[in-house]
């Protein structure tokens, strides 16, 4: 090719590339907007969860406070009886003097909270979700809300605290309730459910302070399934045009264009998932994100549609601006470097066609001498390199290879690689030829590097560290050179450090970090299959007084004594594990109660009839054990622990020497 053609082929390709860079800029730049509005679209959604996520807490820890009261308490008690010995519903003359009482005694609470708080609902309901007493609607009381209340029903079914988002026959809003439970009971027996206490609070407040905390809009909007007569004559509409069958109903809104966009069809089609959307409004620009609003029923059955969305608007004028501007003045400095860089690179080309012959002679000269180091190194190199051709043939092999191998040079270069130093795995099973990372690199060329082992020309097998790299000539694998260094010392370090890091070091069992690790795998596994698994909690009866008594090397030997005692009883499934200093936790998988009882008793018969052998004498000893099964709603291992250790401490209280069961 001549120098002329030369030049012009540089200037065309100089042309494309600073084309090409300009475009990439460009593209550059709208991605970069686009992350920037779809982190901030994320930010956005997520500081909305959490702060509703913070309302239900505080909704939760209101209707707590409230139903803390003693006097409330007392007087809900006393409606339960009364209301059914009148029949039920609202009852009658004494019921509803209770009534009286009882909205006498939080009438200012409520009136505190209303005008505080914005909470705009309170109500007491009895069991069976028999509405007692609405403090926002005194004259209504006395009907049944388990139909239409999923909230109040989960927290008579469960005794626990729930709270979310969940409409009525007239109010929709972010409800908080506490089950009321009766404190006058005799030890060990269950309290009585008094009732419910339930807080609510709606949107509109809500996210009104929200929107001056973040200065962008918030809306929520219903869909038309969720909105019932009662609610639309309380909530009016915030645009004109608004019918009880629209596309959604605005629930409320923190400004005023979300209404107007509704009014004019501005909003972008929703089809329940989250989206980020733009509205060009006049000069203003606005980004529009959108993500479902689920209700508490909703939650609880995921299959359950979206019972409306949650709106998030805010002006973006400025990002798009700034954008604009970045690619007028990166256009101008482009064509400025092009015309600067054209000049030089045609100067470059110029000087450069008279330094090539002299480039050429001083590579030549380094490629020899590098040729020469590569071969230096090779021989000298502590890690085991050799080489195959296409036919997994071994081409080459350095003295470190060789030496790790076992096998001299005549041996193994012209051989079969794989069926001589690669058939078989660590365990001992077959190694097929088609799984081999090397017979993998001949077929697609690809590097790779990974833990594998090597038969020794004994037939004794060791773990290594092997890279395969492929060999390409004139763009096709001729070859592949493999690395590889003897890791076996490596993998025994490994495997001593897992064992001490699982294993309890006086007692040889799991400490208590992988006692847990294996309970939270063990309750995954049973919400898979369903099987029952038991949980006991075991702990040495009078322990400090064998430490007082005879000192700790004595009590060393005691649990070292019992954790014997303890492996020989059980199957060996389970899993024993010391998590505190005298008390140590059993997991038996597919065990139902009666056979962790029979299991449990079994293990406390051994230990009363096998006194410990210590340097100081037998010492004998007892144990407390606690029974428990996994439960459908255990989440983490905090829940079976904390019933097992219950069951433990009932098993103390009744005398020691027992094993006691908590559901």
């Amino acid at each position: 090719m001549s120098y002329r053609s030369i030049v012009t082929l540089v200037c065309v390709l100089l042309t494309a590339i600073f084309v090409g860079i300009a475009l990439f800029g460009f593209r550059l730049a709208d991605r970069s907007l686009e992350t920037e509005l779809s982190s901030e679209a994320l930010r956005l959604k997520t500081a909305y969860q959490v702060s509703q996520a913070e309302l239900e807490q505080q909704m939760i820890a209101l209707a707590g406070i409230i139903a803390a009261d003693p006097d409330s308490r007392r007087l809900l008690k006393a409606a339960h009886g009364v209301v059914l010995a009148e029949g039920g519903a609202s009852g009658g003359e004494q019921a509803a003097q209770i009534r009286q009482q009882l909205f006498l005694r939080l009438v200012q609470s409520w009136g505190y909270l209303q005008h505080e708080l914005g909470v705009r609902q309170m109500q007491f309901v009895l069991p069976e979700t028999l509405s007692f007493l609405r403090f926002h609607a005194p004259a209504e009381h006395g009907d049944q809300l388990a139909e239409l209340r999923w909230l109040l029903r989960d927290v008579e079914r469960t005794r626990s605290p729930r709270s979310g988002f969940e409409t009525g026959r007239a109010y929709a809003g972010i409800r908080g309730a506490v089950p009321v439970l009766d404190n006058d009971v005799r030890p060990g027996e269950e309290r009585r459910l008094l009732g419910v206490m339930e807080v609510g609070v709606a949107f509109d407040g809500y996210i009104q302070r929200l929107s001056e905390k973040t200065g962008v809009g918030f809306g929520v909007l219903l869909e038309p399934f969720a909105i019932t007569k009662s609610m639309w004559e309380s909530y009016r509409p915030l645009f004109p045009s608004a019918t009880p069958d629209a596309c959604c109903y605005l629930l409320a809104a923190s400004r005023d264009e979300l209404a107007v966009w509704m009014g004019e069809g501005r909003l972008p089609e929703y089809s329940g998932v989250y989206r980020s959307d733009l509205i060009r409004n006049a000069s203003q620009t606005y980004q529009v994100i959108r993500f479902p609003l689920r209700d508490y029923p909703g939650l609880v059955e995921p299959s359950r549609p979206a019972i409306g969305s949650i709106v998030i608007w805010q002006d973006v004028s400025a990002a798009l601006a700034a954008t604009r501007q970045f690619k007028e003045a990166a256009a101008l400095n482009i064509v400025l470097a092009y015309g600067v860089t054209l000049l030089l690179v045609l100067f470059l080309v110029n000087a450069s066609r008279r330094e090539w012959q002299h480039q050429l002679a001083e590579q030549t000269e380094r490629v020899a001498e590098l040729s020469h180091q590569n071969e230096v190194l090779l021989m000298t190199a502590g890690e085991g390199i050799f080489g195959v051709d296409q036919s997994l043939l071994t081409t080459f092999a350095n003295p470190a290879a060789l030496i790790m191998l076992g096998y001299s040079a005549d041996e193994l270069v012209g051989k079969r690689t794989h069926a001589l130093i690669h058939a078989r795995h660590l365990d001992g099973s077959p190694y097929p030829e088609a799984e081999c990372p090397i017979m993998q690199t001949l077929k697609d060329g690809l590097p790779r590097s990974h833990e594998d082992c090597l038969v020794r020309r004994d037939g004794s097998c060791f773990p290594v560290h092997m890279t395969v790299s492929p060999i390409h000539e004139s763009g096709v694998c001729t070859g592949a050179v493999i690395v590889f260094r003897d890791i076996t010392e490596l993998k025994e370090k490994e495997a001593s450090l897992t064992l001490l890091a699982r294993t309890d070091t006086l007692t040889g069992l799991a400490n208590r970090r992988h006692f847990i690790e294996q309970l939270n795998g063990e309750i995954s596994r049973w919400r898979r299959t369903g099987q029952s698994t038991a949980l006991l909690m075991a702990d040495l009866d009078c322990f400090k007084r064998v430490n007082d008594t005879w000192g700790h090397a004595a009590g060393d030997e005691v649990l070292r004594h019992f954790s014997e005692v303890l492996r020989a009883t059980l199957r060996r499934v389970d899993l024993p594990g010391r998590i505190g200093g005298e008390e140590f936790a059993i997991l038996l998988p597919d065990s139902d109660a009666e056979n962790a009882w029979a299991a449990a008793e079994r293990l406390r018969q051994n230990i009363e009839s096998e006194p410990a052998e210590t340097a100081f004498g037998p010492i004998p000893v007892t144990v407390s054990i606690g029974l428990t099964l996994l439960h459908e709603n255990d989440e983490s291992s905090d829940q079976p622990l904390l019933r097992a250790d219950q069951a433990l401490y009932r098993a103390k209280e009744n005398g020691r020497n027992r094993v006691e069961y908590v559901a």
